[in-house]
């Protein structure tokens, strides 16, 4: 009989670990893109204001769709940086969609980086940027220990379904402020980044009779470093380059680093990189895509190493820019001394 649910139970299993870690001591990571130079706001707001017209940023991502609830995450920005007054500006949307709409968080957030030189071609970016968030869950769609007939399974014979004992949140919508910073050092040749993201430890959890074991959503920290290697340079909006970058991030106890390597051919890129949780391997990472003239659009497949292994059908993720740098409607910009050509 155990054999017959054995999937049903891991599943249940799975998303009680996975989609109420907000009602519980169990806490989870924000969604990381792999493509995460298609969506730099999403890592550090001080990247904010890399291109002197605007650029928009698009990501969709599939994660694990082999399981039934399995993780979306989208996100559009749009951000530009402003001369005359020295600092970037941007507005970021995201929303995570987990276990088919069981669970559901939307972010709505505000940036702004100022720009300061240190030295001759060396420069300091601060960013702070303030958000909405609002995580809704669907109660209906949960599934608990207690609702599971060790005969018939979740599903009894004449149809219906078990009670739980588990208590409803008066409140399915919890809303709540979200506060980031991060710190930007670069030359034309590379770059190093520090983020915190979540700094006030927002609560955004369902039972505040749980106050003390749920301190609110983790403070994420991020770290990021890379450097932009010309291999051939005809003029500032066509080269050939090599980009290595180091992604570190840490929240709730967890802690991930992704190695990618980035070359860009001017019509074609491509990258391949490598992500490690700590505790084991996660994932090679390969992208590629095409660039033509102010649009940007690539795909990347995350192959899964660990012991969830690829039959979760591993990670898939569509990434596209839109530069208005390279379009007719503004008015070309001046030379960038900088390493962010990955970023635009």
């Amino acid at each position: 009989m155990y054999k017959k649910y054995k999937k049903d139970i891991k599943i249940i299993i799975f998303v009680f670990v996975a989609f109420i870690a907000d009602i519980s001591m169990i806490y989870a990571q924000d969604p990381i893109y792999t493509q995460y130079y298609q969506a730099p706001l999403h890592i550090n707001p001080a990247f904010a204001g890399n291109t002197y017209a605007p650029v928009v940023h698009l990501n969709s991502r599939i994660e694990w769709p082999a399981i039934n609830f399995a993780y979306n995450t989208y996100s559009f920005s749009v951000d530009r940086f402003f001369k005359e007054n020295n600092f970037g500006a941007g507005i970021n949307f995201m929303m995570d969609n987990s276990g088919n709409g069981i669970y559901k968080r939307f972010r709505m957030e505000g940036i702004l980086a100022y720009k300061l030189q240190v030295a001759e071609e060396k420069f300091l970016k601060m960013g702070l940027s303030i958000a909405w968030g609002m995580n809704s869950l669907d109660w209906d769609k949960l599934i608990f220990g207690d609702m599971i007939d060790p005969f018939s399974g979740y599903t009894l014979p004449d149809g219906s379904t078990l009670p739980t004992g588990e208590t409803r949140p008066e409140n399915l919508n919890i809303n709540y402020l979200d506060l980031s910073a991060g710190l930007l050092y670069f030359t034309q040749i590379y770059y190093i980044g520090i983020a915190v993201k979540h700094a006030n430890s927002p609560k955004d959890f369902y039972f505040s009779t749980r106050d003390n074991v749920n301190k609110g959503l983790p403070v994420r920290f991020s770290a990021q470093i890379g450097a932009e290697i010309d291999i051939t340079s005809n003029n500032i909006y066509s080269k050939i380059f090599y980009s290595p970058s180091l992604l570190y991030v840490s929240q709730s106890g967890l802690n991930q680093l992704v190695f990618n390597n980035y070359i860009d051919l001017g019509l074609i890129f491509a990258g391949i990189g490598y992500r490690h949780d700590f505790l084991n391997p996660d994932a090679v990472l390969f992208s590629i895509g095409v660039s033509k003239e102010m649009f940007k659009i690539g795909y990347s497949f995350d192959y899964t190493i660990s012991r969830l292994s690829i039959t979760s059908g591993g990670s898939h993720e569509i990434g596209i820019t839109i530069n208005f740098d390279k379009s007719t409607l503004f008015e070309k910009p001046y030379r960038y001394s900088d390493c962010f050509n990955m970023y635009r």
